[in-house]
């Protein structure tokens, strides 16, 4: 017992000197290792770049990560895989070409990082899926906000200058694009005329560039107004009558062309090929249009269905046999 006290005591002397010691010879070690050159595998993304004017990426490089083997010191080796470096494709003059042969000298190291270099690569080939660009043109279609299109109405066809767009990009997506609308815009017309200045709307040309951002849209316009008619009668197809016998109409359309009807121009009818060939005694609901609009003009009828029914025979007469030639006075 007494023999292992004293080793203890020994052990335990000077403890704090010791301990300093130990911590040195650790931080020695480190030191000399984070200097001593050495090989390391690390993960390193792949970036691939396309260079050649004919094509674009179509999706990311499979695999999307290789391993090199990097050498140097260690120290710079630690700095390394924390800022994980970059294997930079560049891709000319694709053709056909869809697998790539990658190797060291492609890697990009962090700034800061001198003496490490690249050795080697595994995978050495990856895949990269690319599509060829194409070109097209496709007309402009302005659109209007929705505030311009209660209060106006726009004449036919508004001019766009440029009429149309060059698209630039893959075949598929171009394929699905039919025309590129500008962004909705409110009109500010100048008397009965308007030409302002607007952006395409982009949001769905991903991928795809084009070969202007903004078009110049001219038009008339006229103020968008509504007019009543209190009392249009209503005709019904021969031998029916309907209930009620007159509606009110409004008409909405441009300024100028509801100024120009004249209420005997109006017609509200019962369409007959609305009606089946025998209406039933009791009558039925049938729906009322609107004949004699000028061009542009719209027109709804309050009601918008009224009853039909058969015309009642006239009183003391037979009824006449079909087909008999005979012609009975209304």
């Amino acid at each position: 017992m007494k023999g292992v006290r004293l080793s203890l005591r020994r052990l335990t002397a000077r403890w704090k000197l010791k301990l300093a010691a130990l911590a040195l010879a650790i931080l020695l070690w480190v030191v000399v290792s984070a200097e001593q050159t050495t090989t390391q595998w690390i993960p390193v993304r792949v970036d691939p770049v396309v260079r050649d004017p004919e094509f674009v990426l179509a999706g990311g490089p499979e695999p999307g990560v290789v391993r090199v083997r990097f050498q140097g010191p260690g120290r710079e080796l630690w700095e390394l895989a924390l800022e994980r470096p970059v294997l930079v494709l560049p891709l000319r003059e694709v053709g056909n070409a869809r697998s790539f042969a990658i190797d060291p000298a492609m890697v990009t190291l962090p700034e800061g990082v001198r003496n490490v270099r690249a050795t080697d690569v595994r995978p050495a080939i990856v895949r990269v899926e690319l599509q060829r660009l194409a070109t097209r043109s496709v007309p402009v279609r302005p659109r209007f906000g929705a505030q311009s299109l209660q209060r106006y109405v726009v004449g036919d066809s508004p001019a766009v200058f440029p009429a149309e767009v060059r698209l630039t990009g893959p075949e598929e997506a171009l394929a699905q694009v039919e025309s590129v609308p500008t962004r909705a815009f409110e009109i500010v017309p100048d008397d009965s005329a308007f030409s302002q200045r607007v952006f395409l709307d982009t949001a769905g040309l991903h991928g795809i560039t084009l070969s202007t951002q903004e078009v110049r849209v001219r038009g008339r316009v006229d103020r968008r107004v509504d007019r009543v008619f209190a009392m249009v009668p209503v005709s019904a197809p021969e031998k029916l009558m309907v209930s009620p016998a007159q509606v009110r109409v409004t008409v909405s359309g441009p300024d100028r062309r509801v100024r120009q009807i004249a209420p005997p121009s109006l017609r509200a009818r019962v369409p007959r090929d609305s009606l089946p060939a025998t209406v039933p005694g009791g009558g039925m609901q049938a729906p009322v249009v609107v004949d004699g609009l000028p061009p542009g003009v719209t027109a709804h009828a309050v009601p918008g269905r009224v009853q039909v029914m058969p015309e009642p025979a006239m009183p003391g007469l037979p009824p006449i046999p079909p087909d008999s030639g005979v012609v009975r006075p209304r």
